[in-house]
């Protein structure tokens, strides 16, 4: 099944070249509508023909068939059209079934359908159906995973809101097919229309494509219509390995994905070092990784990071720590204190910008915030002995922290002032290897944000918490201290933010 694919319903709507365009876009196999139950002619033998179909194979690309079914009492029409089909030259077939079956009336129909298609496809039966199953527990699943060979859910994260970020929802859906009980192989369907409020840019798209050997796009647009379906590449990545051409390689080793050293400390963008070039060698055996062995931690190497944690069903930054290294194989020494909760940080601090506290001198509850950073900037003669006011937005973060369980020193070491200033996050932040500069991911719930009001100082003048984020939104949702002297909890661009720091 390993073909990704791209969905088609009308072909009169799409462009006229979409052959030519099939071609370079390196799509190997559609999904076309061959039959609607709802119909008044079931069969859709306007674009289901045996010259259609061979125009497709003629030019190296498979057909699949598919159309919605309802559930009625007499599928004997939809068993007919889908003969017409195979007989056109169809090489496989899936059933969309959605909320018309969750009514159980439908059950035993759906049952018999399936039972008597099932062996017109010799394991190229599938179904397609909502993207979460859980939030549809009418929907028949477990009669849908008997007799179908694979399932290709609806995985539209870009409409999806039921959690923080694209990632977070599609890994929901994928383990949701687990927590059901349904077993069989999974190849999602993503999706690209012009009705998307927050539509998916094609290099996530890519990504995602590229993610799940045998997922496809919904769909072919029409004619002027949005969508980035046109602008991908459904190609699969073969890459024959060749361990001559790796300088310094250990042959065996590298063969068997083996040799990985124990993991000292995070790799991320930026990151240099042995670690790195082991990490480039153990993704590239497994033809995820196609760049240069060069112990240099990249953008290309983050992007195959990223594509090996989709794959693993783990947390998706792109950073390699303990989860991500123990699912290369290797073996780890880093701690994590249990209390190094990002979700927790993220809680604390929302519920402290909620307050709206004001700092109006030492008696004031925001001066919780303030107190702990007094004396180490007394030591360092940056403030006098009095309870003065002093901007207080990174000792808000500071104290959110430690509330959280994250250790934050009160001056990093080498560094002039203490973490009561924006600069010290960022020189700390660095040190440390939590640093993202702007553009090189997205913020999600529990990163640390430093703004820069593009004033012209190109000094950092603020920072928050993130809250929320959607991918591809202009706007976050940040929890913050000192914002006109009170505690804040609300919206911010993302145009402003300077610079990420995630505490692993």
């Amino acid at each position: 099944m390993g073909n990704r694919g791209l969905w088609i319903w009308r072909l009169s709507d799409i462009r006229t070249d979409y052959i030519s365009k099939l071609k370079k876009c390196n799509v190997k196999r559609v999904y076309l509508k061959v039959l609607d139950a709802a119909s008044d002619n079931v069969f859709w033998d306007f674009q289901c023909t045996k010259a259609i179909i061979k125009k497709f194979h003629e030019n190296d690309i498979e057909v699949y068939g598919w159309g919605f079914h309802y559930g009625y009492s007499d599928f004997s029409d939809e068993v007919e059209a889908i003969d017409y089909a195979l007989d056109c030259g169809i090489l496989g077939y899936v059933a969309d079934m959605e909320s018309a079956v969750e009514n159980s009336l439908t059950h035993t129909h759906v049952r018999k359908f399936l039972k008597s298609i099932r062996d017109k496809f010799d394991g190229n039966l599938g179904y397609t159906s909502f993207g979460h199953p859980e939030f549809h527990p009418k929907v028949p699943w477990k009669i849908l995973d008997k007799y179908c060979d694979f399932a290709m859910p609806q995985i539209y994260y870009e409409k999806f809101t039921f959690k923080n970020n694209n990632a977070e929802e599609v890994t929901a859906c994928l383990k949701a097919h687990e927590t059901m009980g349904l077993n069989k192989p999974i190849y999602p369907i993503w999706g690209s229309e012009s009705d998307s409020h927050n539509p998916s840019p094609a290099d996530e798209l890519q990504f995602y494509l590229q993610s799940h050997p045998g997922s496809s796009i919904w769909r072919a647009p029409k004619r002027g219509e949005r969508g980035e379906a046109w602008n991908l590449d459904y190609s699969d990545p073969t890459i024959e390995i060749v361990p001559e051409v790796i300088p310094g390689a250990d042959n065996v080793n590298l063969l068997v994905g083996a040799g990985l050293p124990t993991l000292k400390r995070y790799l991320r963008l930026g990151s240099i070092g042995d670690d790195v070039e082991a990490l480039q060698k153990a993704l590239f055996v497994r033809a995820i990784y196609t760049g240069s062995i060069s112990g240099e931690f990249h953008v290309e190497t983050q992007s195959a990071v990223r594509l090996f944690q989709a794959q693993s069903a783990i947390s998706i930054d792109g950073v390699v720590g303990p989860e991500t290294w123990g699912a290369l194989g290797g073996a780890t020494s880093i701690e994590v204190p249990e209390s190094n909760d990002r979700g927790l940080l993220a809680d604390i601090a929302q519920r402290e910008g909620e307050l709206r506290l004001k700092w109006t001198g030492a008696d004031s509850e925001a001066e919780k915030y303030l107190e702990p950073l007094r004396k180490p900037m007394q030591d360092i003669d940056h403030i006098g002995n009095d309870p003065v006011f002093f901007n207080w937005c990174a000792a808000f973060v500071t104290w959110c922290c430690r509330e959280a369980g994250i250790s934050i020193p009160n001056q990093p070491d080498g560094f002039y002032a203490t973490m009561a200033l924006v600069e010290a996050w960022k020189y700390w932040a660095k040190k440390e290897n939590f640093w993202f500069d702007p553009g090189s991911t997205n913020p999600i719930r529990g990163d640390i944000v430093v703004f820069e009001w593009f004033d012209g100082d190109s000094q950092l003048d603020h920072i928050g918490v993130v809250s929320s984020y959607e991918i591809n939104s202009e706007i976050f949702i940040s929890s913050e201290g000192n914002k006109g002297n009170r505690t804040y909890h609300g919206k911010r661009k993302i145009v402003n933010v300077a610079g990420i720091i995630r505490i692993i």
